[in-house]
């Protein structure tokens, strides 16, 4: 029970002994009722009630809408990806993957040639281009393509599915694949940070932090300790600045660079400063909240 909430029933029992079961119940159902609609400092002036609904409620039943003028997606860069990735299915009549189960190198440098997403690690020398997994985000793709039912395997080779080309030429592509994105496929994928639920779980709060302070240059340790501050039950494992890693990692390095939602004040680097783009700001609204 909350301390303030369990003062204010001992101070009741105790001025008012005579007082009813039910008029107990009812002044602290009013009393909690009060809290819940409470700007808390800990959730940047969000209230319990706020935070709940955007831990576990749809976007559009909390105060966060994705895409609510219902744009097309087609200045996502992962979105850009994945339909030209579609395009070379379709033209190529599906790619024999290789005997490991990836995509050729030839269908692997044709799509990164396209400057959709950067790699820091290839750009810098630091891994040479070859083969599939040297290229994060064309895996993420790959994942997710299947994931939305574009893509199908069957006899180690990508095909596409009866209804691709449908959800491509539709303006739901950027919906489906932002939320398979946030709240289906394993933002742990790529990493071996212990637990698999930071930067994942509550992402939805992460998107409120941008907005709020995202307009202006930020370093972004300056989000993953507002995160932490929110949720301080996932301070278990590892020393603080691990933790910090893991979160600007997940959430930034990759998952809203791909969607072209963030972007570094260091273009050579991508650490440090970051702020929020147009993009962010024309398929992400806030609503109102406690304040």
């Amino acid at each position: 029970m909350d301390k303030d909430l369990e003062q204010y029933l001992h101070n009741i029992l105790r001025l008012t002994p005579e007082i009813s079961i039910s008029e107990v119940q009812n002044m602290i159902s009013d009393k909690m009722g009060q809290y819940n609609n409470t700007s808390l400092d800990v959730f940047e002036g969000l209230s319990p009630e706020n935070m709940y609904k955007l831990l576990y409620n749809a976007w559009g039943e909390n105060i966060i809408s994705i895409n609510p003028n219902n744009f097309d997606g087609n200045d996502i860069p992962i979105i850009k990806q994945i339909k030209y990735y579609i395009s070379l299915v379709y033209e190529n009549n599906g790619i024999q993957l290789t005997k490991t189960g990836n995509l050729p190198p030839l269908i692997v440098k044709s799509i990164y040639s396209q400057n959709f997403i950067s790699d820091y690690a290839i750009e810098k020398g630091i891994t040479k281009l070859t083969k599939e997994t040297d290229v994060e985000n064309i895996v993420f793709m790959k994942i997710i393509c299947g994931m939305a039912g574009l893509t199908k395997k069957n006899k180690n080779k990508i095909l596409l599915t009866k209804k691709s080309l449908d959800i491509i030429t539709s303006n739901k592509l950027f919906d489906k694949i932002f939320e398979i994105s946030f709240k289906k496929y394993n933002w742990a994928f790529f990493d071996g940070f212990r637990d698999e639920r930071v930067g994942q779980f509550g992402n939805s709060y992460s998107l409120f932090l941008l907005d709020k302070h995202g307009k202006i240059w930020k370093d972004e340790d300056f989000f993953a300790d507002l995160y932490y501050k929110a949720f301080p039950h996932l301070l278990v494992s590892d020393e603080y600045y691990f933790l910090q890693g893991c979160y600007t990692s997940r959430t930034f390095r990759r998952m809203l660079l791909y969607f072209g939602f963030i972007e570094y004040e260091n273009k050579n680097i991508f650490r440090g400063n970051i702020r929020i783009t147009e993009l962010f700001s024309k398929y992400i609204r806030i609503g109102k909240y406690v304040a």
